[in-house]
């Protein structure tokens, strides 16, 4: 924060808002080290109420909520990051004598899956007491808290970087809460801003301005903000070979070389043969493909996730030595090996019934007693290229998988859930006909286990082979070089907003098991 420079006044606040953020708006992977070119400054933004009228017969806001912010320049709404406070002030200009009764701050976080009453529930709210008449700090006309003039209270409450489930606290308008505060049933760290096409879910923060006036009836007036919130979550350091090839821009070592930095996730045997042409026998020959990625498993938005894939020739005492060594190269070359990456967003159609401790352990479980829904999206897929080759019967590939800016980070809440998984795949050649050999188990969507007979039916299509889960994180490590990807980033997919999506609702257990 510049706090040597004046913060820059916006009026933005009075106009419409996107309704989608713009991926760059989330993007804090720059937090502690700033790119060349790029700038945030303090900003303050004004949100008004405006029923008071001048001599002129011209309407004036007679109260104020402004928000600092540090944000880049185009930004066009405040943002926090856990850790952070929310600072402003609250003003009022009042011509004539008014009666207020309380003015109050409060932070609100809800979750929205409809218009319906049932679709929303409010998970986060924190009061913080601006000025009372029964406790009045600031002055008045009188005890009974006339105010007349212009007034400002400044204010400072940190937005709350955890939440606690609390399902006792249920409100009797059937609004569901989790509070900051002591709970009995968990800790989470509290979610992300959640507008994004394509998820029929939506997760909101809002900053709220409430006056209470006396007069023949109490009435409330309020000023609300929509404010953007991004967690704080960094993954662990790298490993000392692996950082060391950053600061020497040097390639990674692969697994062989530095087997304390890589992850194995995946060990297959694939049959490969030559497509059959003119009616001879092709040449068949057995390769185990063994895929890796990086230790920590732990990756932030706008880096990449380095991928490794050991091909070896699993020799028989029939075959020729030079053409399976011939057909080993070929297989490598045409990349039929795929690693990509998923992200899926879990959540209840009906967000309240989260709040039950049974439900939420259901929900993680996969347990299928409530109606949840989810959305599936494939968020990005390895670029490979050929590194130094290994001699004998070993043919290697190494590549990346890049995260965009605007992916979500992950997230594991009773009422929301994002998780994010390196996918293995088998894709189809026009040169070679690939089918996997059975094997006990194989580890299938983020940790479950499919059966080899299952594993089989994969050879013909592209459904993943193994989801090895992945977290997403925010901003880089405290300590140790920013990973640098070795590829250009593709062009960013653009997700189709003109249409609704159809949200799939899941109804058996065997569907997450």
């Amino acid at each position: 924060m510049e706090a040597a420079n004046p913060p820059r006044y916006s009026t933005l606040s009075l106009d419409p808002l996107p309704l989608y953020p713009a991926p760059d708006d989330f993007d804090i992977s720059s937090l502690d080290r700033p790119r060349p070119g790029e700038r945030e400054s303090l900003q303050a933004f004004d949100f008004c109420i405006e029923k008071n009228t001048n001599s002129a017969g011209d309407s004036y806001p007679w109260a104020t909520l402004r928000l600092f912010s540090t944000v880049p320049a185009a930004l066009q709404r405040p943002r926090y990051i856990g850790g952070e406070n929310i600072k402003g002030s609250v003003m009022l200009n009042l011509k004539r004598p008014r009666t207020v009764t309380s003015i109050a701050v409060l932070l609100r976080g809800r979750m929205v899956t409809s218009s319906l009453s049932e679709g929303s529930h409010t998970f986060l709210e924190v009061v913080h007491p601006i000025w009372s008449k029964t406790s009045a700090a600031g002055p008045t006309s009188s005890a009974t808290g006339k105010l007349q003039g212009f007034f400002e209270w400044p204010f400072s409450f940190p937005f709350p970087v955890e939440i606690r489930s609390t399902p006792s606290s249920a409100s009797k308008r059937n609004i569901s809460t989790i509070t900051q505060g002591t709970g009995e049933t968990g800790t989470y760290l509290t979610p992300q801003t959640v507008l994004e096409r394509g998820v029929n879910a939506n997760v909101t923060y809002e900053v709220v301005l409430k006056i209470t006036t006396a007069g023949l009836l109490n009435t409330k007036h309020r000023a609300i903000a929509n404010v953007l919130y991004i967690p704080l979550i960094r993954p662990p350091s790298l490993g000392p070979l692996r950082a060391g090839s950053y600061v020497s821009e040097a390639p990674l070592l692969g697994p062989e070389q530095d087997p304390v930095g890589w992850q194995e996730i995946a060990r297959m045997e694939l049959r490969v043969s030559e497509s059959s042409k003119g009616g001879f026998d092709p040449i068949a020959i057995d390769i185990e493909c063994t895929a890796y990625i990086t230790n920590p498993t732990t990756y932030t938005r706008g880096t990449a996730i380095p991928c490794y894939l050991i091909c070896k020739h699993v020799a028989r005492a029939s075959e020729h030595s030079r053409l399976s060594n011939t057909l080993l190269a070929a297989f490598t070359k045409q990349q039929c090996v795929s690693l990509g990456l998923t992200q899926r967003v879990q959540y209840h159609q009906d967000p309240r019934q989260a709040l039950s401790a049974k439900f939420g352990s259901d929900f993680k479980a996969g347990g299928s007693r409530d109606e949840r829904a989810r959305s599936m999206d494939t968020c990005g897929e390895a670029a490979w290229w050929t590194p130094h080759e290994v001699g004998g019967r070993s043919f290697n590939l190494e590549g990346e998988i890049h995260l965009d800016v605007g992916h979500l980070p992950t997230c594991d809440t009773p009422f929301l859930n994002v998780s994010h998984a390196v996918a293995v795949s088998i894709k189809s050649s026009p040169d070679f006909d690939v089918s996997l050999v059975p094997q006990a188990s194989r580890m299938m969507a983020h940790g479950r286990r499919g059966s080899a007979a299952s594993a089989l039916a994969l050879s013909s299509t592209n459904d993943p082979f193994v989801e090895f889960p992945v977290r997403i994180a925010t901003a880089h490590a405290k300590q140790g070089p920013v990973p640098t990807p070795f590829t250009p980033p593709p062009p960013r997919k653009l997700k189709d907003g003109s249409s609704v999506q159809d949200v799939q609702y899941l109804q058996t257990a065997a569907m997450w098991r």
